[in-house]
């Protein structure tokens, strides 16, 4: 572990050690796994490592999520699985009082089980059986509150129904300079709350997740101000309903009908067949933070796409910010360099920057690819910078990698 005073002194030690391209390699991890790794050029002179995971049939994926947030490394040490990556957004913020209870933002699915119902429509990682694909979720669907059927929707977008839910995605993350680390992101602490209810029609109920994965109501506001933090789910629905007790069971989210062929899923994107990304929603999504998060910069990518033949990929390009030649990929470098590797049939951009990490156990032993210039920022503990290539940045979801059985 290396400590620094700032970061300039971290990148004047850090360029020679790691602006270099990587050599070409190809090895299979397990059956049906292949890594590969490559430099790619880029425009002006510059480059970007690139590391490929690949699987096929028998091998399988799982969504996985870790409450506190840890290192993809330190989870990899702790499953059974031979790749492990970064997963989707999760809630980020550097000062902050309070945090939800689910870290995964907006949709989240664990072992079938809703934990964080969408505000806002996303697109998704979807585990159906072992097999990843990409959704496009609208945040809106089927209840049953009190054994009735109602229409559901979430508070961000404009879906007419019955019933609106609050979220972990309703935060509000600002970005904001900061004299040591160059920037801060702090949580607005009004937004874990509801928006005051002016009217005597509405009521805000709190539900908190059972054993069978259905909801009970815990509390009930009439006034709004609801705290969603202290909720699994909380919904604005008609005063006539707002009883403390009632049962909620949640039928459906967009096109997924929840049943138990669907494990797990995370939202991400954007899908990388989105034609204007610069008019994207996650340009003004402020769970996110206050700075644009598609903004045609390089930075570290990690995208997953499934290709025709079959075979889904993981691919991560990486870089350092604020090199000359190995910035990383802008957001049209990375589609382009996916699409020139085959026709694909779907595909997206997972959580990037400065989360993204690949892990493969090979013979017992862990290879860590990308961001390997991360710094863990000063705590009051430790005023340094730290260094810590392997670990990197805690998270809250990852996807594993199995070989299955042939």
């Amino acid at each position: 572990m290396v400590r620094f005073q700032t970061p300039s002194e971290a990148a004047a030690y850090l360029a020679p050690i790691l602006d270099r391209p990587v050599a070409p390699f190809e090895t299979e991890i397990a059956p049906g796994i292949v890594l590969q790794t490559a430099a790619l050029p880029l425009s002006g002179g510059a480059f970007v490592n690139s590391y490929t995971v690949t699987w096929r049939p028998p091998a399988r994926a799982a969504l996985c999520f870790s409450d506190p947030p840890i290192s993809a490394l330190d989870f990899a040490r702790r499953s059974e699985s031979v790749v492990t990556t970064t997963g989707g957004f999760f809630f980020l913020a550097d000062h902050c009082r309070h945090r939800p209870r689910t870290l995964s933002l907006n949709l989240a699915i664990q072992r079938s089980q809703v934990s964080s119902l969408p505000v806002s429509d996303q697109d998704a990682l979807v585990n159906r059986d072992g097999a990843l694909s990409v959704v496009e979720v609208a945040a809106h669907g089927v209840l049953t509150l009190g054994r009735r059927p109602f229409r559901w929707a979430g508070s961000r977008t404009q879906h007419d129904a019955d019933c609106y839910a609050y979220g972990n995605a309703n935060s509000i993350i600002l970005h904001q300079p900061d004299a040591r680390t160059g920037k801060a992101r702090i949580f607005q602490e009004s937004s874990r709350f509801t928006p005051e209810i002016t009217c005597s029609r509405w009521s805000d109920i709190g539900f908190m997740s059972r054993p069978d994965g259905h909801f009970a109501a815990v509390s009930r506001q009439d006034r709004g101000q609801l705290d969603i933090f202290r909720h699994d789910l909380v919904l604005r629905c008609p005063r006539t309903l707002a009883m403390e007790g009632a049962h909620l069971e949640v039928h459906t989210i967009g096109p997924l009908s929840l049943s138990r062929s669907i494990q797990a899923a995370i939202s991400v994107g954007p899908s990388l067949s989105y034609p204007d990304l610069s008019r994207h929603p996650l340009n003004h999504d402020r769970s996110l933070g206050s700075f644009p998060l598609l903004a045609e910069r390089p930075a570290t990518r990690l995208v997953f796409y499934q290709t025709v033949d079959g075979a889904r990929h993981l691919c991560l390009l990486d870089g350092r910010p604020g090199s000359d030649t190995f910035p990383g990929a802008t957001l049209a470098e990375t589609i382009a360099l996916v699409n020139s590797r085959g026709q694909l049939t779907a595909g997206c951009f997972l959580d990037s920057g400065h989360t993204s990490k690949i892990i493969a156990r090979r013979k017992g032993a862990f290879s860590t690819y990308g961001n390997r210039h991360y710094l863990q920022w000063p705590s009051e503990a430790d005023s340094s910078f730290l260094w810590m290539p392997d670990r990197g940045r805690p998270t809250a979801s990852f996807i594993a990698l199995h070989p299955g059985e042939s």
